[in-house]
């Protein structure tokens, strides 16, 4: 752009901010300056004004502003833990002073808004003792413990397990599920803060509001203050949950986000799936840039991904011949990621490896890595990702269209800040009619009636109380009063639906024989759990049964055997590479925490009974050695640990080492001593050690 277009540009902005159209004024803004930025132009004095005008103060460039521009830049530097401050834009300043002024606030945002660096830099400069971060998912979890860790790790303790222990100051970052180990442990909280805390409500997640909401309860007692966090909320009608917090909507974005609506261009009477192939086609040649496509449901995908595999060409960059070539290695060389690395695609789904979902989010972050990410929701629910293109090919989300909740979020993974200036989004489909979001926190019996009457935490009506009562008395029937208060001190327990565990209780203590052979879970002898397995699969209400129980009994020495020999076992019995990885996820969640259950009922109720403890600490690690299990998370993947254990510089078998120890002597030994001492390493594998090592270390 010349100088004097610039101006005119400039001209146009400053008469938007006279005729008081702010947000109009903040969009052009940004549109220069993603012009500029590829001109790689720097900004006039005027510009810088502007820009200070509109609230973007990371966008400033100072080399040309004018001293009152400066000094306002300064006024809104803070400190995010990292080595140098950080200059926020003004509505996340506005927040961070609600924080620090010890406000209970909840906040909707858009996705571009930066909510992080606010709890960064309340952490840096408040300094609390101990802070609970609640996320939906382990990938987030992992994602912000990365974040954490390399700011606050010299200060701080990052607890992302079940089993750490507390010293001193501490973050503690995890899916509310995880965080009921700690109920009883954490006397005291400085803040709590729930991400995405939207998914309290039914409507935008049934399966896992209950106990969101529950942990949002026990949590909240011990909270000097609470921060929820979510996009695209316009209200929030009047809840106990949120009684005493002030609700903040903010509207400030950072990206502008240009929509081309090729839905528009279909002929009378083309066939929509033949049109959309072809659009995509089309869109394969032009420079979109990284680019999320959201296919809504597996099958689209795979549709998807057939037109893409046939319509690039292999990108060629070493990073992604090494990490074909270890997928071929490590999963086998029928899995469908293989020939789809070599050409930039990426899958992102609740279907994969866990390690390869953190993995593809890394590589989509690299030049020379990943440039398309096909999804469903699970990419707008786990991970903060956000990429230059999105292109909505579907509208649904499993079997039900999406909302236009969920579409918001959808686009909202275009543009970046100080990244991506202009998101840009390509419509293949009609989205959702536009219609305000109002978050409805409805208080369900099954949460109420597992509170505590004497101190629940929430104000409660008189039906409330009574539904308290009748259930403590049906418990107190089942098992006495004794036994009862003895169950009720489990953390599990606590984790549970009330009637899930009345249905659990009643089971055993009418039938101390259930579940069938249940004798055989103390032992190493495979087949003879599936009588066992399959009556627990039944009261856990798990898929696929027959194939569930298979696949344990083949996976259950997964420390000794490759993911191509497991799948190779379980094939005969027409289990594929996603069931496997779904019943993993079982196993390791649903299937062990029910066993649990049972087995502490058991113990209670029939102290004689075997203890099963050691198949469900096996199980709750899918059959690999705890710290093996807990480093996946971490972003290493087993087949690697397998070699470190090997090298014999690090024991990952010690089943009694907490995994903040082993962390300890990974950051002791030092990511080149690691590499040095394994032998047969591939070179992907040197990648994922040194991205594992960046999760680690502090700055």
């Amino acid at each position: 752009m010349q100088n004097a277009e610039i101006f005119e540009k400039c001209i146009v902005i400053n008469d938007l901010l006279n005729d008081n159209k702010k947000r109009d004024a903040r969009n052009e803004v940004i549109k220069l300056l993603d012009k500029l930025h590829g001109d790689k132009r720097s900004y006039t004095p005027f510009l810088n004004h502007l820009i200070r005008e509109v609230g973007l103060f990371p966008y400033m460039g100072l080399e040309h502003a004018d001293w009152q521009d400066r000094f306002v830049y300064e006024a809104f530097k803070s400190n995010v833990g990292e080595q140098d401050d950080r200059v926020l834009h003004i509505e996340q300043s506005q927040v961070l002073k609600h924080l620090l002024k010890g406000d209970s606030i909840a906040v909707s945002a858009p996705t571009s808004f930066g909510k992080s660096f606010i709890v960064d830099a309340f952490i840096a400069i408040k300094k609390p003792k101990i802070v609970v971060l609640i996320v939906p998912t382990v990938a987030l979890a992992d994602e912000s413990r990365r974040r954490l860790q390399r700011k606050f790790s010299s200060s701080y303790k990052i607890i992302t397990t079940t089993d750490a222990s507390i010293e001193g100051n501490s973050i503690f970052v995890f899916p509310q599920e995880r965080a009921f180990a700690y109920i009883d442990v954490l006397t005291e909280i400085d803040i709590l803060i729930v991400d995405e805390f939207y998914k309290a409500s039914a409507i935008f997640d049934d399966n896992r509001s209950s106990v969101l909401l529950n942990i949002m309860i026990e949590l909240g007692k011990k909270a000097k203050q609470r921060y929820y966090l979510a996009p695209n909320i316009d209200k929030i009608p009047d809840n106990v949950f949120t009684d005493g917090m002030k609700f903040l909507k903010m509207d400030f974005k950072t990206v502008v986000t240009k929509v081309k609506r090729l839905y528009r261009n279909i002929a009378k009477n083309e066939n929509k799936e033949i049109f959309k192939a072809r659009q995509l086609k089309a869109l394969l040649t032009q420079p979109i840039g990284k680019t999320l496509i959201y296919a809504g449901t597996y099958k689209n995908i795979q549709n998807v991904c057939s037109i893409l595999n046939a319509g690039k060409k292999e990108k060629k960059t070493s990073l992604l011949i090494d990490f074909s070539e270890w997928l071929k290695i490590n999963y086998g060389p029928d899995y469908l990621l293989v020939p789809l690395a070599m050409k930039g695609i990426g899958i992102h789904n609740g279907q994969l490896h866990r390690s390869l979902s953190q993995l593809q989010i890394r590589l989509f972050e690299e030049e020379d890595g990943i440039d398309t990410m096909v999804s469903t929701s699970s990419i707008i629910e786990g991970v903060n990702t956000q990429a230059e293109s999105v292109i909505l090919w579907s509208v649904k989300n499993g079997g039900c269209n999406i909302d236009y909740f969920t579409f918001r979020n959808i686009i909202g993974r275009a543009g970046r800040m100080l990244r991506y200036f202009v998101g840009k989004v390509y419509m293949l489909e009609v989205p959702p009619q536009q219609e305000d979001t109002s978050l409805q926190l409805e208080f369900p019996d099954d949460v109420a009636k597992g509170l505590d009457g004497s101190n629940p935490g929430v104000k409660l009506n008189n039906e409330q109380y009574q539904l308290i009562k009748s259930y403590q008395d049906e418990m107190i029937r089942l098992l006495g009063p004794e036994k009862w208060h003895q169950l009720q001190m489990i953390p599990q327990v606590k984790a549970c639906s009330p009637t899930f565990l009345q249905k659990l209780v009643h089971k055993i203590v009418t039938n101390k024989s259930w579940p069938s052979n249940y004798d055989s879970l103390q032992y190493f002898y495979t087949w003879d759990w599936k009588p066992a397995l399959e009556d627990i699969i039944d009261i856990a209400d798990l898929k696929n049964k027959n194939k569930l129980r298979t696949y344990a009994c083949v996976a259950s020495d997964a420390w000794n055997t490759s993911i191509p020999d497991i799948h190779e076992k379980v094939s005969r019995y027409n289990i594929g590479y996603e069931d496997m990885f779904a019943f993993e996820r079982a196993i390791s969640f649903k299937l062990s925490s029910t066993l649990a259950l049972i087995n502490y009922i058991k113990k209670i109720v029939y102290p004689d009974t075997p203890d099963i403890s050691k198949f469900i600490h096996k199980a709750s690690n899918a059959f690999l050695p705890k710290l093996v299990f807990q480093l996946e998370e971490y972003g290493l993947p087993r087949m690697v640990s397998k070699k470190i254990q090997s090298s014999g510089i690090i024991n990952l078998e010690d089943e009694n080492k907490e995994i903040n120890v082993v962390i300890e002597e990974f950051n002791k030994n030092g990511v080149e001593r690691v590499l040095s001492s394994i032998s047969n390493l591939h070179p992907f594998e040197e990648y994922i050690i040194r991205y594992f090592y960046e999760g680690i270390s502090s700055n």
